[in-house]
């Protein structure tokens, strides 16, 4: 796929899957919401969950975003995670609102957003493998 051709498929609020590695070295995988800015992947998460802790101790993870109907295409992306705690309200109801719209955004977050706990994963990948079997249009 073209950079053009990533960055459309890449718009639509489909669910990614971060795969991320326990401690005994164990993949673990984990649905999530995502934003694509930039060229980086930010996920919006909790310090208290096994992805974050996860990426504490090894920051290597894939993320995998794929169409659910044909024809199929898919991104996968490859690095490693930074962790910022830098305007999480702002970054969290960005990526809220593309699921959940407006209004749905800001309840979702008031309900979830918790001051210190509540981070953004930045994924800037390292290798992008891509596959559209749609042509221009996928």
């Amino acid at each position: 796929m073209s950079q053009a051709e990533i960055e459309k498929f890449l718009e639509a609020p489909r669910i990614a899957h971060l795969v991320t590695l326990r401690p005994d070295g164990s993949p673990h995988v984990a649905p999530v919401w995502y934003e694509y800015a930039n060229g980086d992947f930010l996920v919006w998460t909790s310090r208290q969950f096994r992805k974050f802790k996860n990426i504490e101790g090894d920051p290597r993870v894939a993320l995998s975003i794929a169409s659910e109907d044909q024809p199929y295409t898919y991104v996968v992306a490859h690095g490693e995670v930074t962790v910022t705690d830098t305007d999480i309200w702002g970054i969290g109801l960005s990526i809220a609102t593309r699921y959940e719209g407006d209004e749905g955004a800001v309840t979702f977050l008031e309900r979830y957003y918790e001051e210190g706990q509540s981070v953004v994963l930045r994924l800037t990948p390292s290798r992008t493998m891509t596959w559209s079997d749609g042509g221009e249009d996928a």
